[in-house]
């Protein structure tokens, strides 16, 4: 059962980096039927680029892009584009909980047909 500020969630991303997550829930409610369910409410910032080293590797990373005179600031800069940490693309996770949501109602539509036609 999910519990309001007691229920942790971790998991391990990248095993080579060894990213680690946690999630925490804060709130815990009624769903409303006529939404689809997972789905994506908010975030806070940009996920760190891949094969960036994992947490000290991101943070030398961010450290080199922020020193301009720093000698590896151009190649840094050039590998990771236009990559900005405070900024979050959501419509990559929108889109990709709206597909997951879709499958998991299709497939709840499908097993209430079937119980509705067994018990018919």
């Amino acid at each position: 059962m999910l519990k309001p500020r007691r229920t942790h969630i971790d998991y391990l991303y990248d095993f080579g980096d060894n990213w680690e997550h946690r999630l925490i829930v804060t709130r815990v409610r009624q769903g409303d039927p006529d939404l689809e369910y997972p789905r994506y409410l908010r975030g806070e910032r940009n996920a760190p680029p891949e094969d960036c080293g994992g947490i000290p590797g991101f943070y030398d990373m961010l450290a080199v892009l922020a020193d301009p005179d720093h000698p590896d600031h151009a190649e840094i800069a050039e590998w990771i584009d236009e990559y900005d940490p405070d900024t979050i693309d959501e419509l990559p996770m929108q889109y990709a909980l709206s597909r997951i949501a879709r499958r998991r109602n299709a497939a709840a539509t499908r097993l209430k047909r079937k119980n509705t036609a067994d018990n018919s």
